[in-house]
């Protein structure tokens, strides 16, 4: 056993409980649903597929080529690891201008987002993560937040933060970050000490007491081999109080004592639990995020059954007040059309609009036969868009809709639930759009009366 965990056990305090995939899954939403959930997410989150970041390792073995291609035997050769190579270009005041702009490939964190930084992205923009810190510096989290409609807000200390709007889940960036300050990332040991990253540090720090108190803290993709991130973690995580930390990572309980004592001594503290899922982070933010969908669409159908069963004297089944089984992409579609989402827009909410008639609508169509096709409806051969539109005239929907760029199959049929039908030319309203390239039909746009008359609901 490890020397790190035996001195932690002989101090009496416990091990990490091993807790399954599912039930994890299951108590983080849980701390989603009761806005408590905080996030760090460590280097490792950005390695995994498709987005494959290399490795502290990796990038050293790099610098090294490089460096020792350059100046040969009238040098001494660089160091091996990241750790020593950039505390010896930062102790020569050459951090920024020569080891991270000729040494480190600039290309090095530039990749596709994967299913967890897409999941960070939705879970900030809904503040179903009500605080999220990185040590990554790379802006994966962010552009996946573009890909949803959205802006995530990042900052590297208190005061970027701050400045954030009231309405933002912020996304704390500890190490710095490429693009708002790509000088002062945080890779050496010297830096912690030195100004800027020092008062950096200690706002950050003072900043999360507050954030992390008494909230549930999921750590994922922290298990890589930048050691250097633990003196980081030390000072800003020292003196929170969490309630409960869920450790996510394949590792085992006695790697991350020696790989993460700070983490490890945190996770001592908290009052309730410190448990461990052994997955991928990636894996289990993915499965978090959809949990969170499923359950926002069927609070959505249970919104509808007390008009359900007011029209047809009994209660919906559970067949048709539980969601189908949809991918992540898919739901969030739907949750984009439940809230009623301009094309451009984002989803924000993590609760469903306070209405009936959206979740009435799907309820009666599934009675009818309507089964899940992608984010549509497909009854008798029509597939169905239920689109949340309260308060608007139809033609204004209509035009404003216009500008959305269709899925490679479009509905045929657009329900726009609340919106109002007014006495124009039925080209305004009622007839699709031609296909374009960047465009297919839109459908026709009906009413919820009028869907209730033509569909029989």
């Amino acid at each position: 056993m490890d020397v790190t965990l035996v001195l932690f056990l002989a101090q009496g305090a416990r091990r990490m409980q091993e807790i399954s995939f599912d039930t994890g899954v299951a108590t983080a939403l849980d701390s989603v649903i009761n806005t408590r959930l905080t996030l760090l997410a460590g280097a490792g989150l950005s390695m995994a597929p498709p987005s494959l970041l290399p490795n502290a390792a990796a990038l050293a073995a790099t610098a090294k080529r490089r460096y020792d291609a350059l100046h040969g035997a009238t040098r001494q050769p660089l160091a091996v690891s990241v750790e020593d190579q950039a505390e010896f270009f930062f102790q020569r005041g050459e951090l920024a201008s020569v080891y991270f702009r000729t040494l480190i490939d600039s290309h090095a964190f530039a990749g596709p987002s994967n299913s967890g930084h897409f999941a960070i992205a939705d879970l900030l923009l809904v503040r179903g993560i009500q605080t999220a810190i990185t040590t990554n510096v790379d802006v994966m989290i962010e552009n996946a937040g573009h890909q949803l409609h959205g802006q995530v807000g990042a900052g590297i200390d208190q005061q970027s933060v701050a400045l954030l709007s009231p309405d933002a889940a912020p996304l704390l960036k500890i190490h710095g970050c490429r693009t708002i300050d790509p000088t002062n990332m945080v890779w050496a040991p010297g830096q912690l000490n030195a100004p800027p990253v020092d008062a950096r540090i200690a706002s950050s720090a003072q900043w999360l007491l507050g954030r992390l108190l008494d909230r549930d803290l999921v750590i994922v993709g922290y298990w890589t081999d930048w050691d250097y991130l633990n003196a980081v973690l030390t000072s800003v995580l020292g003196a929170v109080s969490p309630s409960r930390v869920i450790v996510v990572d394949p590792a085992d309980g006695a790697t991350f004592a020696t790989k993460a004592p700070a983490l490890y001594a945190l996770g001592q503290k908290v009052p309730n639990a410190f448990q461990h899922v052994r997955a991928s982070g990636a894996d289990f933010l993915a499965a978090l995020r959809r949990a969170f969908s499923m359950s926002f669409v069927r609070r959505v159908l249970h919104g509808g059954a007390d008009d359900y069963e007011e029209a047809t004297g009994a209660p919906p089944s559970i067949a048709l007040t539980e969601p189908p089984d949809l991918d992540n992409e898919t739901l969030w579609r739907i949750r984009r059309d439940l809230e009623g989402c301009a094309p451009t827009e984002p989803c924000t909410s993590r609760n469903p609009p306070n209405e009936s008639l959206p979740g009435l609508t799907i309820l009666q169509l599934r009675a009818r036969g309507a089964t899940a096709d992608g984010p549509f409806w497909l009854l008798n051969g029509q597939r169905i868009r239920v689109l949340r539109t309260p308060n608007k005239p139809l033609h204004r929907v209509v035009a404003a809709y216009q500008r959305e760029t269709a899925p490679a199959i479009a509905p045929e049929l657009v329900i726009a639930v609340g919106a109002e039908a007014q006495a124009l030319p039925t080209n305004i309203a009622r007839e699709g759009s031609p296909p374009t390239i960047t465009r297919g039909t839109s459908g026709r746009w009906i009413t919820r009366p009028e869907a209730v008359q033509e569909l029989g609901l």
